[in-house]
């Protein structure tokens, strides 16, 4: 008990500290130089599908620009969204997901897993292509797919979008934008990393632009090397290449294509008792495969001096295998159309748009080589969209849009009749035959009303609402409940979102500061129940699918930015009340743990902070400073989950030869922390996944 109370202790005066000196900063910058107005006229591309000032926009918009990137010494795309206001990255068993305005875990059994940001907050690459799978449960797409050296900048917009991008944004959306080669003639870059536990990392960028009309860019990484848990490890390659030709000064073509491919070993979960003994123990390893293609052909033209048109066609197939027992074979494959334009006239302007997405997905597991499950997906999605906005009268502006989304779904689902043995020597037992075809059709609509404000040459002030929708998944549709003999379609309802939000922006002094307040209820939310059975795995599973009367979640997002001659800070504070409000009539009757009325969401952190400090000591010498704070949590049995921060120094240097070194320690002060916490199908103990401890990395680049 004096433990809990001191570590509370400890955290409220690490917050009293960050107060304290936030104020001292921002007191600060009233003498420090002004020359960074020109924050909000940067540009965002996410917020309307085409490149707008980010004090235009009736959304918390936050963007980290490749200078960012570099300056911060980020390695990883996770690294990038670990540090970003209002982002919660949560581990699971397939992978990791970026959570935004408290989405968490719902499951119940050992579906603790399964994280609700994976179906409700959207992650895209330039503004088209969603990181997706048609298997919301099990075939996450890692996020690190991407190399942080191909990265421009990343767009977060906290909270809605599905006017633009459709189901499954009530969290938010994050936008990848890969780099465009601008510079004439050949550039490039070769860097190399050495880690702690004897990881690598090097890679290369190169490319030639033939006088702004042929630019052609190719890159490459590699990393292999241990992990923090004994037995574990990570190999990956990462290649990509793009071809842009500039047909005239309005109109260009560009194909791109990518591959990543990777090898993993995990280690397992742990006891509390095997986690005080030894928090790097292995427990059971386990294989993952991943093998991701992807290939897109766009177009993008100025019609006229008022119309903007888009078009980009692309393909994604994505094998996963997890090696054990049994043994998993995910296969995802999507292709697409996104076309959209932008109109503009005298007091404003209308962006319209059309997407069709072809889904499929397939699951196969098997036993040496024996099938005992095939599982067949597909979806269909076609979706049209129109956003407009008006000056109303002097400063105000108003917005309106709405977006029609239909969906056709097919499922196949077929197990043999199976003998196998028990863990433990228990015996044996036989799994009947079972099989499932079926189908189904869903359309929704979505709207969304905002009012801009521009007070100030530099302050605005807006208010927006929208509702939403999140169609359930292929996989939400079928049921396997316990004492069934067949797999039964159900009748899960569609999740429908209402929020209410907002916010300023404003340069004030020489910080740049937003704020945000926001409420979404949402209807029908969806969760899973899960019994793994004697076997305690997916061969004896049985599982039903259900909503939630009404959930909740509340809260506000602050972010400030102080430029102090060569010294810049920034501070964030993110406060999310999340809960389920009423369970309602779906409820579960055969379950030891229900959900109940009032009780927190699962996997949501209240409160996160983060403290960022760079200063350039000299000419091409920087050092950085990254705070994070999260407090405590619960897990799906309604389980604390203890509060904990990280702090990570960094420093840079960068000649003007181009030459470049870097060096850093992650988690400098060897916090012990756990990435993941839910219970063992088996035993019912809790369990954890622990955190790396403090790790080092140091590398050098060269730029042409």
């Amino acid at each position: 008990m004096t433990d809990i109370y001191n570590c509370h202790a400890g955290m409220k005066f690490m917050l009293k500290k960050i107060a304290i000196l936030s104020l001292i900063l921002a007191s600060l910058s009233l003498y420090a130089e002004g020359k960074y107005e020109g924050k909000l006229e940067e540009t965002v591309v996410t917020a309307t599908g085409f490149n707008d000032n980010i004090d235009n926009q009736i959304k918390n918009v936050t963007i980290i620009t490749s200078e960012d990137i570099q300056e911060k010494g980020y390695n990883t795309v996770e690294d990038i969204l670990k540090q970003a206001p209002g982002v919660n990255i949560t581990q699971t068993g397939f992978g990791s997901a970026v959570d935004m305005r408290g989405q968490g875990r719902f499951g119940l059994g050992t579906s603790a897993n399964i994280s609700k940001a994976v179906s409700s907050v959207k992650i895209l690459i330039d503004g088209d292509i969603a990181m997706d799978t048609i298997d919301t449960s099990h075939a996450y797409i890692p996020l690190n797919t991407i190399s942080v050296n191909d990265v421009e900048r990343v767009e977060i917009i906290n909270g809605g979008g599905t006017v633009l991008y459709g189901s499954g944004t009530r969290g938010g959306v994050v936008n990848i934008i890969t780099k465009d080669r601008t510079k004439e003639g050949a550039s490039g870059k070769v860097y190399y990393q050495n880690s702690s536990y004897g990881t690598n990392k090097l890679g290369f960028d190169a490319g030639i632009n033939y006088g702004n009309k042929f630019i052609i860019d190719l890159g490459y990484e590699n990393v292999n090397g241990k992990g923090y848990r004994r037995g574990s490890k990570e190999a990956y390659e990462y290649l990509n290449g793009s071809l842009k030709y500039n047909i005239t000064d309005n109109h260009s073509l560009k194909f791109k294509a990518a591959r990543y491919n990777s090898e993993e070993t995990l280690a397992s979960d742990l006891t509390k008792s095997q986690l005080l003994s030894d928090r790097r123990q292995s427990g059971t390893l386990s294989d993952i495969d991943v093998d991701r293609k992807e290939y897109s052909l766009g177009y993008e033209g100025k019609v006229t001096d008022n119309l903007k048109l888009s078009l980009t066609g692309y393909k994604q197939d994505t094998n996963k295998t997890m090696y054990g027992m049994p043994k998993t074979k995910f296969e995802d494959n999507k292709k697409g159309i996104n076309f959209k334009g932008n109109y503009g006239l005298e007091n404003g302007n209308i962006i319209f748009g059309y997407n069709y997405i072809n889904h499929k997905g397939s699951r196969e597991q098997t036993i040496f080589g024996t099938p005992i499950m095939n599982v067949d997906l597909a979806k269909e999605t076609n979706s049209f969209y129109l956003l407009g906005r008006h000056k109303i009268v002097g400063n105000l502006e108003g917005t309106a849009g709405y977006r029609y989304e239909r969906a056709e779904y097919k499922t196949n689902r077929e197990v043999p009749s199976t003998r196998m043995p028990i863990p433990g020597g228990r015996g044996f037992v036989t799994i009947p035959s079972r099989e499932m075809h079926g189908s189904r059709k869903d359309s929704n609509s979505a709207y969304e009303l905002g009012l801009n404000y521009k007070y100030s040459d530099t302050g605005n002030v807006y208010a927006k609402y929208e509702r939403g929708f999140r169609s359930p998944a292929a996989t939400e549709f079928v049921d396997y409940a316990p004492g069934a003999r067949n797999y039964t379609l159900n009748n899960l309802k569609t999740e429908k979102f209402n929020t209410y939000e907002l916010g300023f922006k404003d340069m004030l002094w020489n910080s740049f500061v937003s704020a945000t307040a926001f409420h979404t209820r949402t209807n029908n939310e969806i969760y899973l129940n899960m019994d793994h059975g004697v076997l305690g795995g997916p061969s004896t599973a049985r599982w039903t699918f259900h909503n939630l009367k009404a959930t909740e979640r509340t809260g506000v997002e602050l972010f400030a930015e102080q430029y102090l001659g060569k010294l810049r800070v920034n501070e964030s504070f993110t406060y999310v009340n999340a809960k389920i409000k009423k369970v309602g009539d779906d409820v579960l009757t055969s379950t030891t743990y229900n959900f109940k009325d009032g009780q927190k969401i699962p996997g949501v952190p209240s409160t996160k902070v983060t403290l960022g400090l760079d200063y350039e000591i000299a000419d091409g010498l920087r050092t950085t400073a990254n705070l994070n704070y999260y407090s405590s949590s619960v897990d799906t049995y309604n389980e604390k989950i203890p509060s904990y921060s990280t702090t990570d120094l960094g420093l840079k240097y960068k000649h003007q030869s181009g030459f470049g070194l870097n060096a850093g320690v992650k988690n400098v002060f060897n916090k012990k922390y756990n990435v993941a916490q839910g219970k063992d199908p088996l035993t019912g103990k809790t369990v954890y996944s622990p955190a790396d401890e403090r790790t080092y990395y140091i590398g050098a680049s060269y730029e042409f």
